[in-house]
């Protein structure tokens, strides 16, 4: 607050939107808004709603994370509905649901050009009388999804409480890399519409927007432990590149504080590393908002002490009678919600302050003494390999005989069970070492990356059609080995296939017939030439035909299951060069040519360009560059036992001295690195970090690739997805390929943590490839 300015008073009745109506009327709360214009705004919409009968309906928003979902937010309240904020990219079916579990509602469409109305879409739900407030689903990391209903009051509440206990004041500029929609960054975001702090809100992804911005002189920042990591790593290999003459990364930084989830000690030293600046910790749930928090500085795990207006105490697990040294369930009561919430949380008294061992459901007791999942988690994740963990207790029939187990994604197929045993003995008391050890290739997460309830498995009716899809498979099969498929290519009608290939007319036609209603051939007239191209097809349906009697059959599926992907039958078996003809014939076709060409447009290479190909193919990048520029030069790496010949142009630049070979990768010297179809390996181009130092300044990463669909189920990000084409891909990767970065978004998140931005996302209609074009962050 500014000096000589008296604070203006406010009351638990108050509203949100007239909290940012005693604001100075210039105060700049969001980029290009005022306190004034926004409220002006947030009026328009609120009588837009009225006007369609909005008052007490629950109404979902996308709420994106920057300027323009605030006011519909504010509009929605002052509305007296009951807005459900989502996140942007929240598929329809979803939204369905959640607005089902509230009774029905419509969803906030905004005007699509400036003066027009919001309009809301679909039918109307059922209105409560609840009174204004928001609707919020819980994270999801304890099980299915509910919904929470919290009043304005609770929001105001939680506004004064970082006002009067966190510090947040007028002169802040708050950055925000939390999902609007999760009541974490609602909670800070209220915080800043009472104070007038000017709020920044960027996407959890952009950490090059957020890295700028506190460069810029952001004096607070919000943060989820998983994003705090990544920010983190990030900064230090940038200062590492940049020297001692690098500027400050965050000049004016007073607060950098995480929240929905524990901070540890490695993350805290990073973190203080990186900026300078400890992270001071928040402690709070859906319903309540925050209730608890503490400086930089506390012992890992801790989470502060009670806010402003909040009272804590601790019951026995069992009896719910209070206890005053624990361990104990966490229990909290504040100003709007009185009675006693009970948080599922067991914790400890620690130095004035709480320490959390787990939710009640997680915690481990181990003969007389308890055990924190989250201890045993700090430890493992401090392993070079380690890339992700969760520990759980496995319950067994007494109190005190709990198992331990650790589930861990590792970067490194060699670091096995007992590398990780011996990592955590050496660190950890006897009782705290887990019993088992499960090695996964992803744990899904929540939206702010906490670890989400585990995925359950169960059989649905698509099971019964996969098991009849083999006829379609063997059907397609049959019309290659016929020549069919290049004859409707070329536009032959049946009596000029079934002449030419000596075929029964009746029994092809049938063939054809159930080929069209499967969908695999069109009934549809064709002029003009042909339809598809025939030889890339052609090349497909012959690679998939040999993978389905050998690598991806039944039998090698199980095999896999059983080994693993380090000893599957693939990494025996000898040199196959009739497979590698077909998979290079199916991989470097004319689709394959074309992004090729258009990748090069990409990046723009410039006369004299040297660029690094990372391939599981014949170098087809280099081939294209050096057609162009005789000047060009570069490294190639073939990957995978797949990668066939080096094409001929390639070969002989490599004899001519223009371009070097092999594993050993060239160290700052590159204008471009590609990596084509080698993503996904774990021992080629998935290594991100060794790439990325090819690059000069401003050099590009590029990845052309395929990727699984974003609603596969079991996919990291998207639980619970729906049926996606593509999705069989995976079994590729698992039976003769590279398994790491399977989604875009889990790339994504990979290429963020190496210290880099993702500059252009390219997806091809109708295909799973995707040309991604990525640079290090400045």
């Amino acid at each position: 607050m500014a000096e000589g300015t008296e604070r203006a008073p406010d009351t638990l009745a108050d509203t949100l939107l007239n909290a940012v109506g005693r604001l100075a009327p210039d105060t700049e709360i969001l980029p290009g808004s005022t306190a004034s214009g926004l409220v002006a705004e947030a009026h328009r919409v609120a009588d837009a709603l009225k006007a369609q009968g909005a008052e007490g309906e629950a109404v979902a928003l996308r709420l994106p994370n920057g300027p323009g979902g605030v006011a519909h937010f504010l509009g929605l309240l002052e509305a007296g509905a009951r807005p459900l904020p989502v996140g942007p990219d929240t598929p329809d079916p979803e939204v369905g649901r959640l607005l089902g579990l509230a009774g029905g509602g419509r969803v906030l469409t905004p005007a699509d050009r400036p003066g027009r109305p919001p309009r809301l879409d679909g039918t109307p739900g059922i209105p409560a009388d609840d009174g204004p407030g928001v609707l919020l689903p819980t994270s999801g990391s304890t099980g299915a999804p509910k919904l929470v209903w919290r009043p304005e009051r609770s929001w105001l509440s939680e506004a004064r409480r970082y006002r009067d206990g966190v510090g947040l004041t007028a002169e802040d500029v708050l950055l925000l890399p939390v999902p609007l929609p999760h009541a974490y960054a609602l909670g800070w975001m209220c915080g800043a519409l009472l104070t007038g702090a000017a709020l920044r809100p960027v996407p959890p992804t952009g950490l090059g927007e957020a890295a700028r911005v506190l460069a810029a002189g952001a004096t607070a920042i919000a943060l989820v432990p998983a994003t705090a990591r990544l920010l983190a790593t990030r900064q230090c290999l940038h200062a590492r590149r940049a020297g001692p003459q690098a500027a400050p990364p965050a000049p004016r930084l007073r607060i950098a504080m995480a929240g929905a989830g524990p901070v540890d000690g490695p993350l805290d030293t990073l973190f203080r590393e990186a900026y300078g600046v400890g992270l001071a910790r928040n402690y709070g749930s859906t319903e309540l908002g925050a209730v608890l928090s503490g400086p930089a500085g506390l012992p890992p795990l801790c989470v502060g002490a009670p806010l402003p207006g909040v009272d804590v105490r601790l019951v026995d697990r069992t009896t719910r009678a209070q206890t005053a040294e624990g361990p104990g369930i966490l229990q909290i009561r504040t100003e709007v919600l009185p009675d006693w919430h009970d948080t599922g949380d067991l914790a400890v008294p620690e130095q004035g302050c709480w320490r959390i061992l787990g939710r009640e459901g997680t915690a481990v007791r181990r003969g007389a003494r308890w055990v924190a999942p989250l201890e045993i988690e700090s430890v493992l994740r401090a392993h070079d390999a380690v890339q992700d963990v969760r520990v759980a207790a496995r319950r067994r029939c007494h109190e005190g005989e709990d198992g331990l187990v650790a589930e861990v994604v590792v970067t490194d197929d060699a670091t096995g069970e007992e590398e990780l045993r011996a990592h955590t003995a050496r660190q950890l008391a006897p009782y705290k070492v887990p019993d088992t050890f499960v090695l996964r290739a992803a744990l899904p997460k929540t939206a702010v990356g906490k670890a989400a309830a585990p995925v359950r498995y169960r059989l649905t009716p698509h099971a019964l059609r996969a098991a009849r899809a083999y006829k379609a498979s063997e059907l397609l099969f049959a019309l290659h080995d016929l020549g069919a498929l290049t004859a409707l290519a070329q536009g032959a009608d049946l009596a000029e296939i079934s002449a030419g290939l000596g075929c029964d007319t009746r029994a092809l036609e049938l063939l054809l017939d159930t080929a069209a209603a499967l969908g695999l051939v069109s009934t549809a007239h064709q002029t003009g030439g042909p339809a598809v191209p025939a030889d890339e097809i052609a090349a497909f349906v012959e690679l998939e035909k040999r993978l389905s009697r050998d690598l991806v059959s039944r039998e090698a599926l199980a095999a896999v299951a059983r080994t693993g992907v380090p000893r599957r039958p693939f990494e025996q078996r000898p040199h196959d060069a009739e497979l590698v003809r077909l998979y290079q014939g199916a991989m470097s076709g004319p689709s394959a040519r074309a992004r090729t060409v258009l990748g090069l447009r990409l990046v723009r290479p410039r006369p004299g360009t040297r660029l690094v190909e990372v391939t599981a193919g014949p170098g087809r990048y280099l081939e294209r560059l050096l057609a162009g520029d005789p000047a060009a030069g570069g490294h190639l790496w073939q990957t995978g036992r797949l990668a066939g010949p080096v094409s001929e142009p390639v070969r002989a630049a490599v004899a001519a001295g223009r371009i070097t070979t092999g594993p050993d990768l060239p160290h700052g010297d590159a204008d471009i690195c590609v990596v084509a179809n080698s993503i996904h390996d774990p021992a080629g181009g998935a290594r991100l970090a060794p790439l990325l130092r090819t690059l000069k300044p401003g050099g590009g990463l590029l990845v052309d690739d395929v990727f699984l669909p974003s609603g596969t189920p079991g996919t990291p990000g998207t639980p619970g997805g729906e049926p996606g084409e593509g999705a069989e891909l995976a079994l590729d990767w698992l039976t003769h390929g590279g398994t790491r970065w399977p989604t875009l978004a889990a790339l994504t998140d990979a290429l963020a943590e190496a210290g880099a931005d993702l500059v252009r996302d390219l997806p091809f209609e109708g295909s799973p490839c995707h040309l991604v074009l990525a640079k290090e962050a400045d």
